[in-house]
């Protein structure tokens, strides 16, 4: 799905496209957004009970607290209506994120991990 995101929003933003054209374009990323729904159903298991909140909480508030300074950051850039190549810049921001996540470590000690113990 990180691919799929990527390549779509590579191909809506590569090129210059009147409004009425990048609004049909715009459905394709749109399809991949699902992928941030995601994280309410793959970080619970990754997390103790204790920490669940705690994790859930801050992986959603870090990534807008960085993008609010990722659009301040990346407008910079931007000439007046002109943002095609500064929505491509942070387009591929995703990369270096990828690749880190791609090496981050498996914290988990085995099935018995991942289950919540029952009362």
């Amino acid at each position: 799905m990180c691919l799929g995101y990527f390549v779509a929003m590579t191909a809506t933003y590569a090129a210059p496209r009147d409004q009425a054209t990048l609004l049909w374009w715009l459905a394709l990323p749109g399809f991949f957004q699902g992928l941030f729904a995601l994280f309410t159903m793959y970080l619970p298991p990754l997390f103790p009970t204790l920490l669940r909140t705690t994790g859930a909480g801050f992986s959603y508030n870090i990534g807008r607290i960085v993008a609010a300074g990722g659009t301040v950051f990346f407008g910079l850039f931007s000439h007046v209506g002109d943002y095609r190549l500064t929505l491509l810049y942070a387009g591929l921001l995703f990369l270096p994120a990828g690749f880190i996540a791609w090496y981050l470590p498996d914290l988990r000690c085995g099935d018995d991990a991942i289950h919540e113990p029952a009362d």
